[in-house]
């Protein structure tokens, strides 16, 4: 978007309030929207600011956390456990004053697969990837001896009952999991499986190449999808953008969210 455009943006002004005001390209200081929902949903908003801020010249300051959903457990932690995930504090600038802006439609970037091209390649998303790995040891998640390969299956929990992203059959992953046995086969691939629920609904999954990862902790799950050598993604932002920051080969089950340009339609492999 040029400067010489009039954005809608909004800022946050006392007591974190935003309003909505019409800026014109004097406008160079911009920072992440707050947020309630969960920490897919937030980070994902938050990616999307640092890059729009590069591709529109601006400088990006961060607006740490405040609010967030699926605090089962009432963890007095649980915003400072995802400030250390995303390790953005100490590697960008604090959002400290009101001057900074919030673009309304800053998450447009990740809806339309043109923008993608010019993302995947930026130099915002590599320093967002560098620093998630900064605070972070590989060998405390996965060995050496396998392929890695992690597959998010979004299901429903007593305390999210959402349906949309969930209701992807078993047959479907069951399917991918089949393929991507034969397509790895001499690398001793071992799969993973991150989800929610009683082992009793994933039987279907049983082998011994599968390993199951039910209702981890958001923090050894996300990290767990970014490290793998091999991600299949769910429609959920969680894991959306745990294949943004991932360096491997992506999976891309059709999503709200288009796919990056390296990342691989599911509808293309073999059968």
């Amino acid at each position: 978007m040029a400067y010489a455009m009039r954005l809608l943006l909004f800022t946050i002004i006392a007591f974190g309030q935003p309003k909505y005001i019409e800026c014109s390209s004097s406008i160079s200081i911009i920072t992440n929207p707050q947020g309630s929902d969960g920490f897919g949903a937030q980070f994902l908003l938050i990616i999307a600011s640092v890059i729009y801020a590069e591709l529109n010249n601006m400088k990006y300051v961060y607006t740490p956390f405040k609010t967030m959903e699926h605090n089962y457990d009432n963890d007095p932690n649980f915003i400072a456990k995802k400030e250390w995930l995303i390790n953005f504090i100490n590697n960008f600038e604090i959002n400290q004053t009101n001057d900074a802006i919030v673009p309304s439609n800053v998450i447009d970037i990740f809806y339309f697969e043109k923008n993608l091209i010019g993302i995947a390649n930026c130099f915002s998303l590599q320093k967002i990837k560098n620093i998630f790995r900064l605070n972070k040891n590989l060998h405390n998640y996965f060995n050496n001896e396998n392929l890695n390969i992690a597959v998010h299956i979004r299901r429903p929990n007593p305390h999210d009952n959402r349906i949309y992203g969930t209701d992807t059959p078993d047959t479907v992953f069951l399917n991918i999991i089949n393929t991507l046995r034969v397509v790895y086969s001499s690398q001793n691939p071992l799969f993973h499986i991150y989800s929610q629920g009683n082992i009793e609904q994933f039987e279907a999954f049983s082998a011994q190449d599968v390993v199951f990862h039910l209702n981890k902790s958001v923090e050894d799950s996300f990290t767990s999808m970014v490290l793998a050598d091999v991600l299949v993604i769910s429609p959920s932002t969680f894991s959306y953008t745990a294949g943004l920051l991932s360096k491997g080969i992506v999976y891309y089950i059709p999503f709200v969210c288009a796919r990056l340009p390296h990342w691989i339609p599911i509808d293309t492999l073999p059968t």
